[in-house]
């Protein structure tokens, strides 16, 4: 057994030090880069003891200074790798690979749909008929993408489309600018702020309340108009 063991080592070493030109596809196994440059540890199909795993940069579209296209492919995804001047010891990710145990999050290109999706199910979806573009936290089911906007939730939606900005939440909506803040919530609309809140409308403002209207003021209140009807 241990011979058998030493034997298959052996081979993976030579298997190591051999020059392997084109790509191939890898597994990986961890993330954890100890040196923090943003690399993966993959399995190659040749290379049989996962101590002798490679740790692979990842190609994408822009890096730089701190900055760059950050998206890391998780543990047991499937990649594609290519290797520098044929060294296996220096792999690179030029791409991901959808397979038959991890599919794509939509089946058919007809609907004409792409998106960005995380594994916890944050996304973001561009449509193209009708054109729109949906930004989504998780969690959303992958049945549907994007998944259907809903106050009750589980999941926030912004959706932009010809019909205009769709903001839905099943807990709050905040818009603050410095101290000033409107926030809208299942128990009501509260504006605050430390200057002047003003309403302008040339055609009028209706205020409805099915129940008591309060007006409270700490200084003077003022009501001018041609005309004042109080019943």
């Amino acid at each position: 057994m241990i011979e058998e063991l030493i034997e298959a080592v052996e081979q993976s070493i030579e298997d190591v030090k051999k020059k392997f030109y084109g790509v191939t596809t890898g597994r990986v196994i961890d993330q954890l880069d100890p040196l923090m440059l943003g690399r993966v540890k993959v399995q190659l199909p040749f290379i049989d003891a996962l101590d002798l795993a490679p740790w692979a940069r990842i190609a994408v579209p822009f890096a730089g200074m701190l900055s760059g296209h950050y998206f890391m492919p998780n543990i047991g995804d499937t990649v594609l790798i290519t290797f520098e001047h044929g060294d296996v010891n220096a792999p690179y990710v030029i791409g991901g690979l959808w397979t038959a145990m991890s599919p794509p999050p939509l089946q058919s290109p007809l609907p004409q749909i792409r998106a960005i999706r995380t594994l916890a199910g944050n996304q973001i979806v561009m449509t193209e008929a009708p054109p729109s573009i949906t930004i989504q936290n998780a969690p959303t089911p992958p049945s549907a993408l994007p998944a259907p906007p809903s106050p009750t939730g589980p999941h926030c939606t912004v959706m932009l489309s010809p019909a205009g900005v769709q903001v839905m939440s099943p807990t709050m909506v905040m818009v603050q600018v410095a101290t000033t803040t409107v926030m809208v919530t299942p128990d009501g609309i509260t504006m605050q702020g430390s200057g002047n809140v003003v309403s302008l409308s040339p055609a009028g403002i209706t205020i409805s309340a099915s129940g008591a209207l309060n007006i409270t003021s700490a200084g003077p209140c003022t009501i001018a108009a041609p005309l004042v009807k109080i019943n």
